[in-house]
């Protein structure tokens, strides 16, 4: 065979050994991109996931609070009536008491449904989660850090505090 032929032909050989490299280095581009998106897709499927667990969970929190700062800006009138009903005279203002006491039943049964309750502080330890002390004084009756008075009720919406309880705390007996 000829010099030129056998060039012609090694050319052909290494045209096509290098055209065969370049498509196999197509191929594993190709391969690895492919790779690279199923992988992009894997992460952007779990975000999504994560983002609508997250907007449940706040709309059901929403949901669950949504007449928070209503509720609260009724409790300075729950309060008036308290007082009224504490230390109204009954002989005076008989019927006055009973329409006010009406009235109060009526709230706390709305409260209720809505799951508001107040909680009860007197003769219970002292909570700073629950309570907010205004005075501490001396006792001889209650021990130190319980609650002897209370001056504004505490209340719950669902599990949370709408307002703490205003009371007075104990200092237990006076030491001399």
């Amino acid at each position: 065979m000829p010099k030129a032929t056998k060039k012609k032909i090694n050319k052909k050989k290494n045209d096509t050994n290098q055209k065969n490299q370049s498509d196999k280095d197509v191929i594993k581009e190709l391969q690895e991109e492919l790779s690279s998106l199923k992988e992009k897709n894997i992460k952007l499927l779990a975000e999504f996931d994560n983002f609508q667990k997250r907007t449940i969970r706040e709309k059901d929190r929403m949901n669950k609070y949504q007449g928070f700062n209503l509720i609260k800006d009724f409790l300075p009138i729950f309060d008036d009536l308290d007082r009224t009903l504490n230390h109204g005279s009954k002989e005076e203002t008989d019927s006055i008491f009973e329409v006010v006491s009406m009235i109060d039943s009526k709230m706390k049964t709305v409260l209720s449904k809505y799951s508001i309750k107040a909680f009860e502080s007197l003769n219970k330890d002292f909570d700073p989660n629950f309570h907010e002390a205004l005075l501490e004084i001396e006792s001889e009756e209650i021990e130190k850090g319980k609650v002897l008075e209370e001056y504004e009720k505490g209340y719950l919406y669902n599990d949370k505090i709408i307002r703490h309880a205003k009371v007075v705390v104990s200092k237990g007996k006076e030491e001399k």
